[in-house]
């Protein structure tokens, strides 16, 4: 390869863009998301995160799988610096796990270099493809509680008031 060769980002694809998703382990899908996505990317379609508590810098990847790239609202970003050009199916999919900064040709602010690890990435898409309308379990997530911290000290004043010394 000639060292001035601009590369494509076909050069670093190792799955067509018709690609047949092998079986894969969702349980396991599930976990390596959260270990490697959930830090910014939210699985609701409001795009909240309701478990690590932060407000996600990504787009949401509720119902990524056949949506087109650029599509979601990303925070702080302008349309001139996504991912374009691109439906996200299986093989898209796991060509940007790889190695999303040569896939986005530079154009993402991701601290991500990608899952080299081809299982893992099977195990992710299988997890995302559940991430649609069909699942009642993200349609209808569970409230994020407000601190317990002001309950408990009320809970501890409550508990010395009526522990207290008794007036005969």
């Amino acid at each position: 390869m000639a060292p001035n060769k601009h590369l494509s980002r076909f050069d670093f694809e190792d799955c067509p863009d018709d690609f047949e998703l092998p079986s894969g382990d969702l349980k396991r899908g599930r976990k390596m998301f959260k270990k490697y996505c959930q830090q910014c990317h939210s699985i609701y379609p409001d795009n909240r995160t309701t478990e690590t508590g932060q407000f996600p810098l990504g787009p949401t990847l509720f119902n990524i799988y056949g949506r087109a790239s650029g599509q979601a609202e990303i925070q702080q970003k302008g349309h001139d610096s996504r991912v374009s050009d691109i439906l996200w199916t299986e093989g898209p999919l796991m060509n940007y796990m790889k190695n999303p900064r040569e896939i986005a040709q530079g154009n993402i602010q991701m601290n991500f270099r990608g899952i080299t690890d081809f299982q893992v990435r099977v195990d992710i898409v299988h997890y995302l493809k559940t991430l649609d309308w069909t699942n009642e379990k993200i349609l209808n997530p569970p409230e994020r509680p407000s601190s317990l911290a002001p309950l408990r000290w009320y809970q501890m004043y409550q508990k010395s008031r009526s522990d207290g010394p008794k007036d005969s």
